[in-house]
């Protein structure tokens, strides 16, 4: 199997942490190589040699891709991982995240950077044979292409032959999204190829396919493809300007617009996407919350931080503003959809995701290992978990000690905890009429617990009512 075969997963192997299944994409030494056959690797030298593949790097379309051409590095890959082939050596980004970690407006993005890689590559005869959400990583919060094996000579201008599975991972996702209340989760975890026509008509409905959002994307041609599987003489493809690319162009233009628009129409409505102007919070409260967690991070000045819980990123941006890099994940998809537009127009180290950390996404594909689970992607030296104890507690159902566990496995070495008392307004209201009113938990009770695992640096009293910021070394 040649590199340009290989599986929908290559893309994440190549930006990060991963394990590659089909072996054509490895580590050695820190850095990241792939081997290819001889038809991508020339094809990836023309293409170098007219200044193309440069300035899709320079305009950040494709990942930053060199050729290895040091013999006695050649020697030493071929004789450690293939005894033939060409190499090359990837910019390695982290945090990977997957399709079913983003959100609305970054599924759009994704596809409409596929679209304009797809536009560039029609200028060189040339096209993407395969158009998997997997093969976009976001860099911070910016798309970028990174199975550069995926590019191959045209076979025809005037379709796309990738354009069924791009409708399944970009298109059709987004209008389930956009119009029938699915989220990215349930879409791809079970299904990380996208779902099949089937059962999209089953979801858009017997009446619902008829609406003009779907005629041209699915109904046209999921009705051609039934007729043309009773009938093998029928070709949904058949068409006389092969040669032409003008059709695939006002198509792909086209879906560009469309993607944009599902995303654009949509409006957060989640609680916790003003969760800073809608808490109780005192002004002088907050303050005193911010000052306090950046004295924390400028005394350690931890590299990576990632903010668990983090609403819509007012801590991320803090963190991120004193030099570190941050994974920033809720799992209330409204509030990262509100850090990420406003991460759009002010960029920022920050990776947004959607995840929940009482069932984070888990290992899938080939032997569990082809898509990794969460908690093997994402590094972070100290991590925030402020306002989130008691979401742990009672929405995730979990003990003091559970909750502590989950965090140390989280930090590679500090921690910022709020610690939230149970006759806290916003802990009342997420109670509600629950029975067990977890009085017995107290801020000693609380340290007691978090002692057993982590070392305390300090701690920050909030309000009078008991809120407190407490700061933990982990013990080794």
């Amino acid at each position: 199997m040649s590199v340009a075969q290989l599986p929908r997963s290559a893309s994440q192997r190549v930006a990060g942490s991963f394990r590659d299944p089909s072996g054509y994409v490895f580590r050695r030494g820190g850095r990241l190589f792939r081997c290819v056959d001889a038809a991508c690797w020339q094809l990836l030298k023309e293409l170098s040699q007219t200044g193309a593949l440069e300035n899709w790097i320079a305009d950040g379309l494709l990942a930053p891709t060199r050729f290895v051409e040091v013999p006695q590095l050649i020697e030493a890959l071929r004789a450690e991982h293939y005894d033939r082939g060409h190499f090359l050596e990837h910019e390695p980004i982290a945090p990977v995240t997957y399709p079913s970690e983003w959100t609305i407006s970054m599924l759009a993005d994704a596809g409409v950077h596929t679209i304009d890689l797809q536009l560039q590559l029609l200028e060189q005869r040339c096209a993407l044979k395969d158009a998997s959400a997997y093969n976009i990583v976001f860099r911070d919060a910016r798309p970028v292409f990174v199975d550069v094996a995926s590019i191959e000579p045209a076979r025809r201008l005037d379709v796309w032959p990738a354009l069924a599975q791009f409708q399944r991972m970009f298109t059709y996702p987004l209008l389930l999204c956009r119009h029938h209340g699915w989220d990215l989760r349930s879409y791809f975890l079970a299904a990380p190829g996208g779902r099949c026509e089937d059962q999209l008509a089953r979801a858009f409905g017997p009446w619902g396919q008829w609406r003009a959002r779907l005629l041209l994307d699915f109904t046209l041609p999921y009705l051609l493809r039934r007729r043309s599987d009773g009938n093998p003489g029928v070709s949904a493809h058949s068409s006389k300007r092969a040669g032409d690319a003008a059709s695939q162009r006002w198509n792909l233009l086209r879906l560009r617009k469309k993607l944009t628009r599902l995303a654009a129409g949509y409006r957060p409505r989640s609680d916790w996407t003003n969760y800073d102007v809608a808490s109780h919070y005192a002004a002088g409260d907050t303050a005193a919350k911010r000052q306090a967690t950046a004295r924390f991070l400028q005394t350690q000045r931890p590299k990576t931080v990632i903010d668990l819980g983090c609403n819509s990123g007012q801590y991320s941006l803090l963190a991120a503003g004193l030099g570190a890099h941050v994974t920033a994940i809720d799992s209330d998809h409204d509030a990262v959809e509100t850090l990420y537009r406003r991460l759009r127009r002010s960029p920022a180290t920050i990776a947004p995701l959607v995840a929940d950390l009482t069932c984070p996404t888990p290992g899938v594909g080939h032997r569990n290992r082809e898509w990794l689970p969460l908690t093997e992607r994402v590094e972070g030296e100290c991590v925030l978990a402020l306002a989130l104890v008691h979401h742990l507690l009672v929405t995730g159902n979990l003990s003091p000690a559970a909750v502590r566990d989950l965090l140390f496995d989280w930090t590679e070495r500090w921690l910022v905890v709020e610690y939230v008392p149970p006759a806290d307004p916003m802990f009342q209201r997420l109670l509600g009429a629950r029975r067990d009113r977890l009085d017995w938990l107290s801020l000693e009770s609380f340290q007691r617990v978090f002692s057993e695992r982590f070392h305390p640096l300090g701690q920050a009293r909030l309000d009078a009512g008991g809120r407190s910021l407490l700061f933990y070394e982990k013990i080794a």
